[in-house]
């Protein structure tokens, strides 16, 4: 029988048109075109919803990528997959991570679980779809898609849901406009009633319904940004004006899987939650009790998480000023990276956020996964 054998490659970028890293590994045989299936990284620039870092990195990207594949630029999107979340505030260290995929055979059937991915496009997400249930409702059979590219049956066993979106521009809402339709908001912002947010939080109640979290008759066009008993635990959403279909990234375990890499999460409770990420490792399975060890965090391959601020002005009983901050956006992102970085001891780890509640994790909280190589 086939099994899947996955590899996370993660690669600093010293300017958003960076490839050099990952030309060198597709120099030395690391990455072949065959098995790469996945882009997944932080950009350097503003992290807005025009952010022409993230831009440019996403056209460097696929014209490298469709050079390494021999392909046309215009047909890359059909083999990989790519997932780009701007700005790296703070100590986020631009990078990107390429996920590679093959198929190997084994005599028998597995019984431990290990790293397995899928991946998915959505159909066209239009700008009247933005923040509402008909973009939850794409979303989510995208996320299905990609689980059953990953062969992943039971939704338990994703431990991640990777979900870029299309974000409202000032072009897309013209466009619903003249089409006769409206659309969910014209603040191009992140700011709690910004296109930005909602378009985030539309994309990961589709990841709940897809994985049920959340049932499909709670789900309504006005729920989103408001209600935050709804949320995913595993969702981590980000949207941009350039693009016009979702691309889902799907980490779980399996036994189809002879990766030697195992994916957990878990989440913090708010933004100083030092244990909250101690937990995704230990779910990811290593073992330790106050500090991981640096043999420990030699076997940590990579951390996903989100910073999402909270929608209160306390945390644990004290007022903060985060509110109030013009730039609580940039901040937010920045804090959850040094958290992140605190108990790693490194600033390659993939922190989006900056929105101002969300439904990516508990209210006041959020979401952190780790993937860990075996000892």
């Amino acid at each position: 029988m086939k099994v899947q054998r996955v590899e996370l490659h993660v690669c600093p970028m010293m300017t958003p048109n960076d490839t050099s890293r990952l030309q060198a590994l597709a120099d030395d045989g690391t990455i072949k075109p065959d098995t790469l299936i996945a882009l997944a990284g932080k950009t350097e620039g503003t992290g807005f919803h025009d952010d022409w870092g993230r831009v440019l990195a996403d056209l460097a990207l696929r014209e490298w990528t469709a050079n390494f594949l021999n392909i046309p630029v215009d047909e890359v999107a059909k083999r990989v997959i790519f997932v780009l979340s701007g700005g790296c505030p703070g100590v986020i260290t631009p990078h990107i991570t390429a996920v590679t995929r093959e198929w190997v055979d084994v005599a028998e059937a597995l019984t431990d679980k290990h790293l397995v991915v899928g991946v998915a496009g959505s159909e066209a997400i239009l700008p009247e779809d933005i923040g509402r249930v008909s973009m939850m409702r794409k979303v989510a059979t995208a996320v299905h898609a990609a689980m059953a590219d990953a062969g992943i049956d039971d939704s338990k066993d994703v431990h991640l849901a990777m979900v870029k979106v299309p974000g409202l521009t000032t072009a897309s809402i013209k466009d619903a406009i003249a089409r006769g339709h409206t659309v969910v908001t014209t603040d191009l912002t992140f700011g709690p009633e910004g296109a930005g947010a909602f378009a985030n939080d539309a994309a990961a109640l589709g990841v709940a319904l897809a994985l049920k979290e959340v049932p499909e008759e709670k789900l309504t066009d006005d729920i989103v940004r408001k209600d935050w008993s709804l949320y995913s635990s595993v969702a981590m959403t980000s949207s941009g004006g350039e693009k016009r279909h979702g691309e889902v990234l799907v980490f779980g375990n399996s036994t189809k899987s002879q990766s030697n890499l195992t994916i957990g999460h878990g989440t913090t409770k708010d933004f100083i939650d030092a244990e909250g990420v101690r937990n995704a490792l230990r779910s990811a399975g290593l073992t330790f009790d106050c500090l991981p060890t640096e043999q420990d965090l030699n076997r940590l391959v990579h951390v996903f998480a989100k910073s999402v601020i909270p929608g209160e002005d306390e945390v644990r009983g004290q007022h903060i000023t985060l509110l109030d901050d013009h730039d609580g956006y940039q901040i937010g992102k920045a804090l959850g990276g040094m958290l992140v970085a605190s108990v790693t001891g490194r600033t390659t780890n993939y922190v989006s956020g900056g929105e101002r509640n969300s439904h990516q994790g508990p209210p006041g909280g959020n979401i952190i996964a780790a993937v860990v190589r075996d000892a």
